[in-house]
């Protein structure tokens, strides 16, 4: 199984899972990080070192906010053939990805991509669409 870590600048990650198992209950191999105010990269590597201990999983995925924040930047000095990083993590790619979980790492860093972007919908432009065909 492979293991997430969610990490973002403040309770972003933290409130995520927590809809997250609101929808699909608790789950297994899923760490949550929360970047706080006052806290060093240091701390930040500290922290992600941590989850991935307490992982105790052969893949991680580890899914940051943004692209080019500290979270990004900790993460990504971390990427190899068993850990990769996707940034601009969503509800929609979270929901897709735990049902994933037991397939190769680079299948859910796809699946992750795919679903958050297309978990985007503009509703009115969706349902025009619709309304024309």
């Amino acid at each position: 199984m492979v293991g997430i870590i969610i990490v973002s600048h403040g309770n972003y990650a933290e409130a995520l899972y927590e809809s997250i198992k609101m929808l699909y209950g608790e789950q297994e191999k899923i760490e949550t990080i929360n970047f706080k105010t006052g806290e060093s990269i240091e701390d930040l590597k500290e922290k992600i070192n941590l989850a991935k201990e307490r992982l105790k999983t052969e893949y991680t995925l580890i899914l940051v906010d943004i692209l080019g924040g500290s979270p990004y930047n900790v993460s990504s000095l971390e990427i190899d053939e068993k850990l990769n990083v996707i940034t601009g993590f969503n509800m929609p790619m979270l929901l897709d990805i735990i049902s994933r979980r037991n397939e190769p790492l680079s299948i859910i860093s796809k699946a992750a991509k795919r679903a958050g972007k297309n978990g985007i919908v503009d509703v009115k432009e969706k349902l025009s669409e619709k309304i024309n065909k």
